[in-house]
């Protein structure tokens, strides 16, 4: 496994259509970058011998993700790997549902992209619907792996046709500055180490352009205060209130607001693990009491006091429908941001997308239904504080409850407060 280092993380979702070699890529990237500690990967090899299959890259990630789901490939990778620049954590989930649900939900937040994309099959209705969604959910750094070259011959004219369908899609998408690397993840071309069999090509490997292209995200901790509300709870006869803080540092003594209510409160101890603290960074779940008593519930957001910040009176959000639940204007829907959960009515089905086609479909349109995309005016039934996901993705990304769970998922684009 790679020691840990300096060097910047960044978490990497890939995505693609089922047959276009997608665990092969992930498998090649893991194996040629030697993220694979030797004992697993002898143990891979063994179990391979001993059922008499023969050796393919996607098998690396099979036997990787069964390790640590006891048989269910469906979750986040925690095998990085490493480049001349940064660690990448593989993000990889098979179907949309579970994609969005880890990516909305907070469980982990992509900072870039891999398409994979294949030279072969050319561009199929899932390679549209997966750009989509990536777009959908904000991820604005993407990198195109153009595969299974090998099955073409390594044809320069088939790469240069395929990247011109491709490229008007990208454009479409303001992804129009998007590399796209002929790779074949199946024979080792142009993935971690140059290929010898595309002359033609004079750009870098994958790994090299994911370099360039990519960015680390901004820490967290220099951005401005939000804590999220998780529990409130008397011990001992004082109010402790149980936050999460997702950005900014919270420090004993702070002057903070507590949205929506706009209520303003010192803070008067942090308690982190049963330790009193001085303060608290993104990522630590505390306890905190304040110098005078507060209503306070689940769901409410401190910031920092210096801010002008209302409860928010509408918003806008992008979103897809992947489960049992019809949006109809007039309609009231469930939704949950960060810790809260508030009933909203549907005001305005603003545009109907088609995902495949990416074209819209219709203006002010009555209904969205399962698969398809849009772009919706909510009004919160009761106060709430959210965030543009452009600004604060952990308040700006949204799950919408349905019969049997998450029915779909969006991000907000803008808001108006009260």
């Amino acid at each position: 496994m790679l020691s840990k280092m300096s060097l910047p993380r960044i978490n990497l979702v890939v995505v693609g259509h089922k047959d276009h070699g997608k665990s092969t890529l992930i498998g090649r990237l893991l194996y040629d970058s030697k993220a694979i500690p030797e004992q697993k990967l002898q143990e891979i090899l063994e179990e391979l011998r001993s059922s008499g299959k023969a050796f393919e890259f996607a098998y690396i990630l099979d036997s990787l993700e069964e390790e640590r789901t006891g048989g269910l490939t469906i979750d986040i990778m925690q095998t990085p790997f490493k480049s001349e620049k940064y660690y990448y954590t593989i993000i990889d989930c098979p179907g949309h549902r579970e994609f969005i649900q880890k990516m909305l939900t907070g469980a982990s937040q992509a900072d870039a992209a891999i398409l994979v994309a294949s030279v072969k099959e050319g561009i199929e209705d899932q390679t549209r619907q997966h750009l989509y969604l990536i777009k959908t959910l904000g991820i604005e750094r993407l990198v195109v792996a153009a595969n299974k070259m090998d099955a073409v011959g390594y044809d320069e004219n088939l790469f240069k046709s395929f990247m011109r369908e491709l490229r008007d899609l990208l454009s479409y998408l303001d992804y129009r500055d998007a590399p796209i690397v002929p790779v074949s993840a199946f024979e080792g071309d142009n993935v971690v180490f140059r290929s010898k069999n595309m002359p033609w090509y004079d750009g870098d490997p994958l790994i090299k352009v994911l370099d360039k292209t990519v960015a680390p995200p901004k820490p967290p901790s220099e951005k401005l205060l939000r804590c999220v509300v998780q529990d409130v709870y008397d011990l001992d006869g004082r109010d402790i209130t149980v936050c999460k803080v997702e950005t900014g540092i919270l420090r004993v003594g702070d002057r903070i607001v507590i949205l929506p209510i706009q209520e303003e409160r010192t803070v008067k101890s942090i308690d982190i693990f049963g330790s009193e603290a001085e303060q608290a960074f993104p990522g630590d779940s505390v306890g905190i009491t304040f110098d005078k008593p507060l209503p306070l519930r689940r769901g409410y957001v401190l910031a920092g006091s210096s801010e002008d910040l209302e409860p928010t009176r509408n918003f806008t959000a992008e979103l897809i429908i992947f489960g049992d639940v019809t949006l109809k204007v007039g309609g009231q829907v469930s939704i949950r941001i960060g810790t809260a959960t508030v009933n909203c009515r549907v005001q305005r089905i603003l545009e109907k997308i088609d995902p495949v086609s990416l074209t819209i479909t219709s203006s002010n349109s009555d209904s969205l239904v399962n698969g398809e995309v849009g772009k919706v005016l909510f009004n919160p039934e009761d106060p709430i504080y959210v965030e543009r996901y452009s600004e604060f993705p952990q308040l700006g990304r949204f799950v919408i409850v349905g019969g049997r769970g998450a029915a779909a998922a969006g991000i907000i684009l803008e808001k108006n407060s009260l």
